[in-house]
């Protein structure tokens, strides 16, 4: 196997793990590729529009981050364990 055909394998089952997650903006079937979760984490939280919302400072404790500035900078890794996903 080629370098490129190594990573081509990485990549692919990366992006074709399957990640639980029953929180805001999930699908009914709690299932979801790295892709469509990363999208509703996204849509949900990265470019949602926090100055309206007054109830979100208590919820938004995770690390050191500070949120809900930080959420750009958050990985896979970082979302699955603030949404408290489930990675397959």
């Amino acid at each position: 196997m080629s370098p490129i055909q190594i990573q081509y394998t990485n990549l692919s089952n990366i992006y074709n793990e399957q990640i639980q997650y029953t929180g805001i903006g999930a699908n009914p079937s709690g299932i979801h590729t790295t892709e469509q979760f990363l999208a509703i984490m996204h849509q949900e939280f990265t470019f949602k529009d926090w100055s309206n919302t007054c109830f979100w400072y208590p919820q938004l404790n995770f690390k050191d981050w500070i949120l809900p500035n930080d959420f750009i900078f958050f990985n896979l890794d970082d979302w699955i364990e603030y949404s408290g996903a489930i990675k397959n």
